[in-house]
């Protein structure tokens, strides 16, 4: 990857929970990579799956810059890089994608009724956030409370602590099937 630490966010020390996701990856699914930054999730994910379709999109011009580049480096052709905000791009896109992957742990919460849109029946998100140690009920009430008012059902299927953000605050991922 290529990537300026100044313009752009990346953590090496994700590279456990990048590889962790593509495991989960299965052949020709449809994923949606918000907040792709230089594109290190949808090119882990490229490289060891056989996922159909890879779209990222990310708001700091940098960052895709260098997402544009690093796909062409890796030679990689099934993956889509959008730049813009989330919130009027996201919508522009006419697909439903059987995975979405939301690695922003700080604000990620505002933008998962969108994310509820563009899920398939079945589909799983993969939702970061912080949360103080053993109290993780928050961040299922924010995920159960966007479900009720969309009205879908979601069952949590994991709850992983993926980083530590400061004593006793972890980055989790909770991954959760929309039925």
């Amino acid at each position: 990857l290529k990537l300026d630490v100044e313009n752009v966010y990346f953590s090496a020390r994700l590279s456990e929970e990048r590889k962790r996701i593509a495991k989960k990856v299965r052949k020709n699914e449809k994923i949606l990579v918000m907040f792709s930054g230089c594109g290190a999730y949808p090119l882990v994910i490229a490289k060891n799956t056989k996922a159909r379709e890879i779209y990222g999109i990310e708001i700091n011009p940098a960052a895709h810059k260098y997402a544009l580049e690093n796909v062409k480096l890796n030679k990689i052709n099934n993956i889509t890089l959008l730049l813009g905000d989330v919130k009027t791009v996201l919508p522009k896109i006419n697909k439903k994608f059987d995975r979405i992957i939301m690695p922003l742990p700080k604000g990620a919460e505002s933008f998962l009724g969108i994310a509820l849109n563009k899920i398939r029946k079945n589909g799983i998100i993969h939702f970061y956030s912080f949360a103080e140690e053993n109290n993780y009920n928050y961040t299922k009430k924010i995920i159960n409370n966007e479900c009720e008012k969309k009205k879908k059902k979601c069952k949590i299927l994991d709850i992983v602590k993926c980083g530590q953000f400061s004593p006793r605050v972890y980055r989790l991922c909770v991954d959760f099937r929309v039925v």
